[in-house]
């Protein structure tokens, strides 16, 4: 795939993964701005309504109260017994003049008349109260009706002597009664208490219909001292506050304040589980999207080494059967079919290239049947130290013809342990040509052996080019080589190593390396005494 095309997808799944997470930290805000404004919204109409249902209530304490306790009735009828219960007849002479006496008005009228009466006695002093009555030199006859306990009582009062005084008892007697009602009234107001029980009920009973389900404080306070309240309070949470009477003239400064302590946790409860929904799913989408690029350019470089596989399997191929098509010529020359040395020369050749391929084709199908787990292994009881000089010999001469030389030190006392010969030999010979490939000049590869408690340990160091962190990440992997592309100047396919890792993973063993770029590579290997059959 080409590196343009991939960084265009890596760019546009980018952009659209910062997207969705810009949608939804706009969604979740927004969210959370809504969830905060429907429970303010909420617990403000929960206090109104909890402060309408209580007025309402102390105004039908005081509406009882009065009723209960009508002065009223008790001093009119103390005063002036019930009459007789037919009326009486109208009285030739007299004049009748109706009072209506009304209790929501009790007070007012009858000022009006004591200061009407007061005002014509001031102006006539030699008038008597009987003489204010009189019209024509007739009796006047005075009938007063309350029209509330719908008790019709009437007062016939007539020119004799002592009428000036029962009537200015009654006005007065009147006026007692209309004060003693406002005192009565404002000693109610002022000195009724609030009973905060009942409040917390209200409130608790508003709230739950609200589905505001969760503990609350509040506080009565004028509104002067309920920001001194405010500022006692040791919480960040925000605060309600209501004029606690809004029709009552003598208490309109006072204030219900109201806070939650679990306010945030309260409305964060709806709002973390949808964030929580919100990031798994974002993660997911991110996790795909990092797993969709690192299997895009995983393939990209499985690709490429596939490329160099094939470049590098071409070129080993090539160069045994190229010379193997000359042998085959030489052989066919006249010059030499008579000549038995030469031809035996060039069929050893032949046989030589021909080993060189069949050892690639098997390593190649040793690889295949390790990834199919179909590999077979004759573990037995072997001496590594024997294993090793084996391979050593297998590779010496290559080593040699460069100028190199191969250094050991066996120093494990005990070199016995359970593997399979075959493969044990042929990992410490990938090793050793692996050592001996990439050190460009004169090889110098030393091999030695040391006893730890559960097994022995194998090194092989050489002076080569070394490793980088990053190529010593991958040298495992099949198809790797430290040279990419299609220059071959280093022999092989890329499948040593990982065939040693293979073969190591089978045994219950383990590999490390130690390298330094321009200073050479240590593999350590380590070789358990016993393993577990698979």
């Amino acid at each position: 795939m080409n590196k343009r095309i991939i960084i265009g997808l890596i760019v546009l799944m980018g952009i659209s993964l910062l997207g969705i997470v810009a949608v939804q930290v706009y969604w979740f805000n927004n969210s959370v701005k809504v969830r905060n404004e429907s429970f303010d919204r909420s617990v403000n109409d929960a206090m109104n309504k909890t402060v309408q249902r209580l007025e309402t209530g102390e105004d039908l304490k005081i509406i009882k109260n009065f009723s209960n306790q009508d002065s009223l009735q008790q001093n009119e009828s103390a005063l002036f017994p019930p009459p007789p219960p037919p009326p009486p007849p109208p009285v030739p002479g007299f004049e009748d003049i109706d009072v209506d006496v009304k209790r929501d008005t009790i007070k007012g009228r009858i000022s009006v008349i004591t200061k009407r009466l007061q005002k014509i006695k001031q102006e006539n002093r030699d008038l008597n109260s009987a003489d204010l009555f009189r019209k024509s030199n007739k009796p006047i006859r005075i009938r007063t009706k309350d029209t509330i306990e719908t008790i019709n009582d009437s007062l016939i009062m007539s020119g004799h002597p002592g009428l000036d005084v029962k009537m200015e008892k009654k006005i007065e007697q009147l006026e007692n009664l209309s004060n003693q009602i406002q005192t009565e009234y404002n000693t109610w107001e002022t000195g009724r208490n609030i009973d905060e029980s009942q409040l917390k009920g209200l409130l608790k009973e508003e709230l739950t219909d609200r589905a505001i389900p969760i503990n609350f404080e509040f506080v009565i306070a004028s509104g002067d001292s309920i920001a001194r309240v405010e500022q006692k309070a040791k919480t960040t949470t925000k605060w309600y506050k209501v004029n606690f009477f809004p029709n009552d003239v003598f208490r309109k400064n006072l204030v219900l304040g109201l806070y939650f302590p679990d306010r945030n946790l309260f409305i964060g409860q709806i709002t973390t589980l949808l964030l929580g929904l919100s990031v798994v799913f974002t993660l997911i989408i991110f996790l795909t999207f990092s797993l969709s690029i690192f299997l895009i350019i995983r393939q990209k470089k499985i690709s490429e080494m596939k490329s160099d596989f094939i470049n590098n399997m071409t070129h080993e191929f090539k160069t045994p059967i190229a010379t193997i098509s000359i042998a085959a010529d030489s052989i066919a020359n006249d010059k030499v079919i008579g000549e038995k040395e030469k031809i035996l020369f060039f069929t050893g050749m032949i046989k030589k290239e021909n080993l060189r391929m069949n050892e690639q084709v098997e390593r190649i199908l040793q690889i295949a049947r390790l990834d199919r787990k179909e590999f077979e292994f004759n573990f037995r009881a072997v001496d590594v130290h024997e294993l090793i000089e084996e391979a050593i010999n297998g590779i010496l001469i290559q080593v040699e013809q460069k100028g190199g030389n191969i250094e050991t030190k066996l120093e494990a006392t005990n070199p016995v342990v359970t593997t399979d010969p075959t493969h044990f030999t042929n990992l410490v010979y990938n090793l050793l040509d692996n050592a001996n490939k990439y050190s460009p000049d004169t090889p110098l590869i030393k091999v030695s052996t040391m006893n730890c408690p559960k097994g022995i340990y194998l090194s092989v160091e050489d002076k080569g080019i070394g490793m980088t962190k990053a190529v010593q990440a991958r040298i495992f992997d099949k198809f790797y080589r430290l040279t990419s592309g299609n220059i071959h100047n280093v022999k092989g396919f890329g499948l040593g190593l990982s065939y040693v890792k293979a073969i190591l993973d089978a045994n219950n063993g383990s590999i490390k390396v130690y390298s330094e770029s321009g200073k050479g590579s240590r593999f350590v290997v380590f070789i358990p005494f016993l393993i577990n059959k698979r």
